[in-house]
This record gives C-alpha cells, structure tokens and sequence, in this order.
C-alpha cells in the first residue's frame, strides 16, 4: 500500500459529500435514533470522541448529526493494502493504526489532529467486540495516552443495540457529558502509567454507563 502521510492533516471533500448524501439511507437502514446530542462541544473545543467498537461503520453511525464535526478515526492497518479501500478510508479521515504494536506514528497523528483544532474519534477497547452481545470491554490506554498529551476532553459515545448489529434493527447513539482534564486526573503534578489507565477506564466506564441506560 502506499504509505502513509503522518506529517500534515488534509482536509478531503469527499467526506462532506458523503455525510450528506447518505446519512438519510443509513439512518434509514438501521433505524437510527440519537439522544444526548446537546453533549456535543462548542466549535472550538480541543476534545475526543470515544466510542465502543461494534462494527465497521461506527465513525459513520456518531457522525451522521449535523452537529457533529468531521471525524478523523483510526482504523486497522491491514484495511490499507487495499488500495481503492484505503484511498476511501483515507478520505473519509481515517488514518492507519498497527494494533498491539504501540504504533507512535498513529498516536502521534491523532495528537497532531488535536492540535491542530480538529476532532478525533477512537474505540478504547482497540478492536471490534464480536461476541459478548455487544457489550463494551475494557479499554486500552491509547484514548487516556492522547487526551493527555493534548489536554483535550472526551466525549463518550455508545452505540447501543440488543444484539449484533444488523439491518432493520434499532440502533441508538447516545452522547454523554463530555469528561474533563480534571476528572481524568490531568491536572496532578506526577502522572503515571496508572493513572493513565485509571483514565482509560474512567472513559470506557461512562460509555458503558451510557450502553447500559439503552439496552437494559
């Protein structure tokens, strides 16, 4: 595959076109419902949003509100090999992650988004929960390792289903209260590998809180 430009954001139109043309059709297909949408920060806010991972087409279930700005998400290295896949997955702000690698060139990227002002999403847990009937798993430290290194709230997201996800059934995303720098404990003076998975946990505790409000 064609490597991959960690040095620069760009911005790509096609995401935009895409977002518009087919949010009717996907929120059709799947039912969508979306609560806690007032949660969304203010332009202008350095935040994440962390999602539990249900399938391939998160990113594109929580962006689909008007609201909700362009989502620059990691996704698994391997879906690039494909060229007309990871041109697509390019465009519609994705970037490569080798998972369970410690992949700095990723972890620096999304602190690079960050930065720079615009907004990232990340499934904590790391990978696609395919059994389990859905319900999130722990999560890894990457979220807690970026939101540090930025500064930047989370925002947790649950895609909430009874069940796998398939066509025709119910899907609900519902968007927390954004967690600040201080409940993640960002603002003491050591900071450890614990306390960053402290964090991480505190982010996938309140997705699942929000998970839990849905399907029981």
């Amino acid at each position: 595959m064609k490597e991959f430009d960690y040095s620069v954001v760009k911005h790509y139109k096609l995401y935009n076109f895409i977002k518009v043309a087919f949010a009717p059709l996907v929120k059709a297909v799947y039912k969508m419902e979306y609560k806690g949408l007032e949660n969304i920060p203010e332009k202008g806010t350095r935040y994440i949003v962390a999602i539990n991972h249900t399938c391939a087409l998160d990113p594109v279930f929580v962006a689909m509100p008007k609201n909700v700005p362009p989502l620059h998400f990691m996704a698994k290295a391997e879906l690039f090999k494909n060229p007309i896949v990871g041109w697509f997955i390019k465009h519609m702000y994705g970037f490569p992650v080798k998972r369970g690698k410690g992949d700095s060139s990723a972890i620096e990227y999304g602190e690079k988004i960050i930065n720079e002002g615009h907004v990232m999403a990340i499934c904590p847990e790391g990978k696609r929960i395919k059994d389990k009937n859905g319900v999130p798993q722990k999560a890894k430290a990457g979220v807690a390792v970026i939101a540090k290194a930025t500064n930047a709230q989370v925002l947790p997201v649950a895609i909430c289903c009874d069940g796998p996800i398939k066509r025709g059934k119910k899907l609900t995303v519902s968007y927390g209260k954004p967690i600040t720098c201080e409940e993640m404990g960002f603002d003491k003076e050591e900071f450890t590998p614990h306390d960053i998975k402290n964090a991480a946990n505190l982010v996938m505790d309140r997705i699942t809180q929000l998970w839990e409000a849905e399907v029981h």
